[in-house]
């Protein structure tokens, strides 16, 4: 695909380049969105930032340790750009524990720190796929259809295209989206992870399979529509625990 950007006489990678600036995007709609939500500007910065480094801390010192050999005899990859040296797993689990202990120190509402945080990750996951599209990795099936696009002998589905522009529609939708008084908090996060887990299991049957089968059934397919299934059963748990709040006010 474009693997590399040459500005001048720099090689930029282009998958680290578009998470980039997924990621400034991100951060400017966080702390736009943040009045919207009733959350601090200043607590959701401070988790932004220690979270993303936590992150990238976290990821690439799981894979070094994973796979210490890759950066023998070349001590500059560990500051390389490169998203294929990080271990994501490993990387998000130690970002989420750390933003995790900011909010229980600052005393936040969990659900509205969620709310307040959905804009940044819907700015994120199209930057996400556009850099694997970069990348030329996570491709689709082949196929007949003319706006396949040639890849690894064949012309595939261009799944990672799919992705970006579904996620991109949700994106809007969310900025777009006023939150209502009558939908308990954490509504927006839970229906993004419904609508995002949705689309992926849709599209998700163009890709190209990279993880091992079970029984016929994609890994990554049982776990979107574990995702889905929690995620609407969590909306619907706040929806039940707020209707006799909503009758006791009724009633006054």
């Amino acid at each position: 695909m474009f693997p590399v950007f040459n500005i001048g006489p720099l090689s930029v990678p282009a998958p680290a380049f578009i998470l980039i600036i997924g990621f400034l995007l991100g951060s400017y709609l966080l702390e736009k969105k943040a009045s919207s939500y009733s959350v601090d500007s200043e607590i959701l910065d401070r988790a932004l930032w220690i979270g993303t480094l936590s992150t990238l801390l976290g990821a690439r010192l799981s894979y070094i340790a994973g796979s210490p050999a890759s950066f023998k005899g070349n001590l500059i990859s560990l500051i390389s750009l490169n998203p294929a040296l990080l271990d994501p797993v490993a990387g998000f689990v130690i970002g989420i524990s750390a933003v995790m202990l900011i909010i229980s120190r600052q005393k936040t509402m969990y659900w509205k720190f969620l709310d307040s945080f959905t804009p940044f990750i819907g700015s994120l996951l199209p930057a996400y796929y556009l850099s694997r599209f970069a990348s030329g990795t996570a491709y689709g099936l082949p196929t007949d259809l003319p706006w396949g696009i040639y890849l690894w002998g064949a012309a595939r589905h261009p799944v990672q295209i799919y992705l970006t522009i579904s996620a991109i529609i949700l994106l809007t939708i969310i900025l777009i989206y006023t939150p209502s008084r009558n939908l308990p908090s954490g509504s927006t996060f839970l229906l993004f992870s419904a609508a995002s887990s949705s689309f992926l299991l849709f599209f998700t049957a163009f890709q190209e399979p990279t993880i091992f089968l079970i029984a016929g059934i994609r890994i990554e397919m049982i776990i979107f529509w574990i995702i889905l299934f929690v995620a609407l059963f969590l909306l619907n748990s706040r929806i039940q625990s707020t209707i006799p709040e909503v009758n006791d006010e009724a009633k006054k």
